[in-house]
């Protein structure tokens, strides 16, 4: 595996634990906000390591899309990672919830956003890891 996709899966891991920490204390748009970073950042592993490079995007469907897999991951699991997208924004930026961002995102949808993204994450770190054995 090359440097830069264990990097990139690193990274994933790491806003996957923030994602948790901060669902933990109580910072549900933090929590969404990480979720989606996590699982963004666990696709363009894969599309690194298997097509040598990713768009710069931050919607989730379109890296699902440009992989052309669902990692074994079924179709209400896909359409929980697809909606990770919003919070890439609405957590972020108070102008386009009109207010504050935790008040916007719901305890139900920053647990589902978690939970969604460490779905993505292990099965794109299963996924490199059956590549691995496969190459080796």
């Amino acid at each position: 595996m090359r440097e830069q996709v264990r990097w990139w899966l690193q990274a994933a891991r790491r806003d996957l634990e923030r994602a948790e920490l901060s669902l933990r204390h109580g910072d549900r748009a933090g929590a969404a906000f990480w979720a989606q970073q996590a699982a963004e950042k666990a696709l363009k592993a894969l599309l690194l390591h298997f097509k040598g490079g990713f768009p710069k995007t931050h919607n989730i469907r379109r890296l699902f899309t440009e992989l052309g897999s669902n990692l074994g991951l079924g179709e209400e699991e896909l359409e929980d990672a697809y909606e990770l997208t919003q919070y890439y924004h609405l957590a972020c930026y108070p102008d386009i919830v009109e207010g504050l961002p935790d008040e916007a995102i719901s305890w139900r949808s920053a647990r589902r956003a978690v939970e969604a993204a460490r779905r993505v994450v292990e099965a794109a770190e299963a996924a490199l890891e059956e590549a691995a054995r496969g190459s080796g």
